[in-house]
């Protein structure tokens, strides 16, 4: 089964009800948002006409907003320290670390205030 066809909107679903029932962030493929992002641009590559066009716009959206809640469910979880480091993805330790970063230079701004 290629990547493109485990990516779907019932595979996303499932994701995030698994994020949900834990309260960890869970162990989830690599690429996945690679492999989304590739699944979208194949949805909005193809044209159609009328009720399949309706469709496939349908799907696009559904599949951007669940992967939108994805995203910041997995984000919240791992703000709040209920997280597994090593199983978050590196597009979201890249959210993350600016988040750090920006904590880090309040503190230095706020630090040379005071001081």
């Amino acid at each position: 089964m290629s990547q493109q066809n485990e990516i779907n909107i019932n595979y996303l679903h499932r994701l995030v009800l698994q994020e949900l029932e834990n309260d960890v962030v869970q162990e989830i493929k690599s690429d996945l948002y690679n492999s989304i992002s590739k699944l979208l641009k194949n949805l909005k590559n193809e044209k159609h006409d009328g009720v399949e066009g309706k469709l496939n716009q349908a799907m696009i959206d559904m599949i951007t907003e669940i992967t939108s809640v994805l995203l910041k469910l997995r984000l919240e979880k791992a703000t709040l320290g209920n997280s597994n480091k090593p199983v978050l993805l590196d597009e979201e330790k890249y959210i993350l670390d600016s988040r750090a970063e920006m904590v880090e230079r309040r503190e230095n701004v706020l630090s040379g205030i005071l001081k």
